[in-house]
């Protein structure tokens, strides 16, 4: 048994940290960043909301569509092939928007994920929208 506190080294890199860390820069995007994007090129832009639609009810970004992550690969075509798609989910720990990026990249869209998701957008006191 490994200790807690030991760091386990894999076994082989394919990339380097720098690498690693240059990928991770350029394919999430943070609140900030967004909503300053949002503000000039919206219509570039598809806001793929992942999780359930209980919690999109409850509270979404402005114009963000719903689809739960698993439904995502019957509803590739309802999304758009020329605009950039920024998946979110709940929070920094919830892992449906980075499992719904790499599906949409695997599938050839142009995918961002936004850092923090809905929380870190919601504590920021960005505009969300909620379903009646």
């Amino acid at each position: 048994m490994t200790p807690s506190n030991t760091v386990l080294e894999p076994k082989t890199l394919e990339l380097t940290n720098v690498q690693y860390f240059q990928a991770k820069l350029a394919f999430e995007m943070t609140p900030w960043a967004l909503k300053a994007l949002l503000e000039k090129k919206a219509e570039e832009i598809c806001l793929l909301d992942v999780r359930s639609p209980e919690a999109f009810a409850a509270a979404h970004l402005p114009t963000a569509l719903n689809i739960p992550l698993a439904d995502l690969v019957s509803k590739l075509n309802t999304l758009p092939k020329n605009k950039t798609i920024v998946t979110y989910c709940a929070n920094l720990t919830c892992a449906l928007a980075p499992k719904a990026a790499l599906e949409l990249a695997r599938k050839g869209f142009k995918v961002q994920e936004l850092m923090g998701g809905i929380a870190t957008w919601q504590e920021q006191g960005f505009p969300v929208e909620k379903k009646a």
